[in-house]
């Protein structure tokens, strides 16, 4: 990275970082109303232009097709919620923001802190195999159930009988997948007999 794209980082790390909301008011709901993709990454310069990216490209070549996708993205911190650079993280925030198909998502049309949603604080489980914020590799391998769990906590889907199908680890495909989509995966498996589809499969 060179030293203009480091300070590009820290400004952007400075000011996108979206407002926990006044303690006792309930977070701000983000509601899906169509089928789409979620993608996990963590909440950095590199991580939301790697996010859109790959949103941009599933929403283009999904099919059925898919007019919007979630980027899902997680901060480490520490107990009082300030971001943690270095060492042994307990808690994630998480933050969410819509990414429409058409335009294709660029890295400027979310540089507004006021378009994404703060998902909450997200505790970390006691034991985790890579809890050190030092390695982001195998830190964000590691804690993305839990940011899976906090997006299926928090974000409200409207419409009866949605469906959410976890992926990422080493499955291909998208991170998660919510309604009609779902169900596009689970046919997937029963036509090809395929078991990296299989276990994408609703109940």
């Amino acid at each position: 990275m060179t030293i203009a794209m480091q300070e590009e980082a820290r400004k952007w790390e400075k000011t996108l970082v979206p407002a926990a909301p006044p303690s006792g008011q309930p977070y701000p709901r983000l509601v899906l109303r169509t089928p789409g993709f979620v993608e996990i990454k963590p909440h950095t310069l590199t991580g939301i232009k790697a996010g859109l990216k790959q949103l941009g490209k599933r929403l283009e070549n999904a099919t059925p097709k898919a007019d919007t996708g979630v980027l899902a993205t997680y901060l480490a911190v520490d107990s009082g919620g300030r971001p943690l650079p270095t060492g042994k993280a307990k808690y994630l925030r998480v933050y969410a923001v819509l990414v429409n198909r058409t335009p294709t998502p660029t890295l400027a049309q979310y540089r507004l802190p006021r378009l994404w949603h703060y998902l909450g604080m997200a505790p970390l489980p006691e034991r985790i195999e890579h809890p050190s914020v030092d390695h982001p590799g195998a830190f964000g391998f590691a804690v993305e159930k839990v940011v899976q769990q906090q997006v299926m906590n928090v974000v409200s889907l409207q419409t009866p009988k949605k469906k959410w199908t976890p992926g990422g680890g080493s499955r291909p495909g998208p991170d998660m997948t919510y309604d009609e989509l779902a169900d596009f995966y689970r046919e997937l498996a029963h036509e090809l007999r395929d078991p990296r589809y299989a276990d994408r499969e609703v109940a």
